[in-house]
């Protein structure tokens, strides 16, 4: 965790953007509750392009909007890479299924370098 706030502070100065905290709406199971990091400045949309919801193993991201490619990641706790997916015409949404129960980073990112992140947990 304190790795992962450093690298976040390092970002943030190597950019010059401002991280801001955004509530995302979910569709059919718990909210994640993501980071927005743009690289032009505060983002303070009331409505992200972004959401997404973890329903038991099955994690679903939304792109609400015409944002071009949305490149999503996951990691696990240790930042190993889980899986990912590219999202090349959007709005468009995509389901990743987790195997494993434990901590994971989900890290969407758009053609206009924002950056939307969020932890979540799996369990069964």
């Amino acid at each position: 965790m304190v790795k992962r706030k450093t690298l976040l502070i390092v970002l943030a100065v190597i950019f010059t953007s401002t991280a801001t905290r955004a509530s995302i709406s979910t569709f059919n199971g718990e909210p994640l509750s993501i980071l927005v990091q743009t690289l032009g400045g505060l983002d303070n949309k009331s409505n992200p392009p972004v959401s997404a919801s973890i329903d038991g193993h099955a994690l679903t991201i939304y792109v609400n909007e015409n944002v071009g490619i949305a490149h999503i990641v996951v990691t696990n706790s240790n930042g190993i890479y889980i899986d990912s997916d590219n999202l090349f015409h959007t709005p468009d949404m995509a389901t990743l299924l987790i195997d494993d129960e434990g901590f994971y980073t989900v890290t969407i990112t758009l053609n206009n370098g924002d950056v939307y992140y969020g932890d979540f947990m799996v369990t069964e």
